[in-house]
């Protein structure tokens, strides 16, 4: 992240810079990239470069490891980055079932903090794609899911009556989404508001 002020002094390019990128000023570094000293020293300005310093996606894995810490469990961090995106793959043993949580709750609150912290870091363009996932549990649930999608999809083809499935988060729901989506016989959608949203497999009319 970066950002160029034209300022009367690098102080007040300092004050500009902590508001803007939220950060502290421990995090952010000044380079004085070009002056212009008016007319006899009367409007004289310069051109400030302040930069990020920080690794937001190291800091994601961070801030994993303090979680693991603070609840004194060991465990391991895998981080995969590509691109503009970001994997974190947490194995701790008999606490993946907290990290995970009911309805996988807790991961999806936990993804959402990691992402938060990762992209403070980053300006708009930047910004990544955080995926948390914990003892393998997403890729498990993923197959899981696109298999009983596959028997659903079966069953709403078979005998043209809609099907409505409950219990779902939007990751979920998209999963099924996705897998029915080139199905040319049904079609899918989601109805409802927050938990009680519900994703409705039906024939195509």
């Amino acid at each position: 992240m970066k950002k160029v002020y034209e300022v009367k002094s690098i102080d007040e390019a300092k004050k500009l810079a902590i508001s803007d990128f939220n950060l502290p000023e421990s995090d952010i570094t000044f380079e004085v990239i070009k002056e212009n000293k008016g007319f006899l020293g009367i409007g004289s300005k310069i051109e400030v470069e302040a930069s990020c310093v920080v690794d937001g996606i190291d800091e994601g894995k961070k801030y994993l490891q303090m979680l693991l810490d603070y609840n004194e469990v060991e465990g391991f961090i895998e981080k995969k980055v590509r691109d503009n995106s970001v994997e974190y793959n947490v194995d701790a043993g008999d606490f993946n079932g907290y990290l995970i949580g009911k309805n996988a709750r807790n991961l999806i609150a936990l993804q959402l903090l990691v992402s938060t912290i990762v992209n403070k870091y980053y300006s708009e363009d930047e910004k990544k794609a955080v995926n948390v996932d914990v003892g393998g549990y997403k890729k498990s649930r993923e197959r899981s899911l696109e298999h009983m999608a596959v028997d659903w999809g079966k069953q709403v083809a078979r005998t043209k009556n809609p099907m409505t499935i409950t219990d779902l988060n939007a990751y979920e729901r998209k999963i099924i989404h996705n897998k029915l989506s080139s199905w040319k016989d049904i079609q899918t959608h989601s109805e409802g508001e927050g938990s009680s949203r519900v994703l409705i497999i039906e024939p195509k009319k």
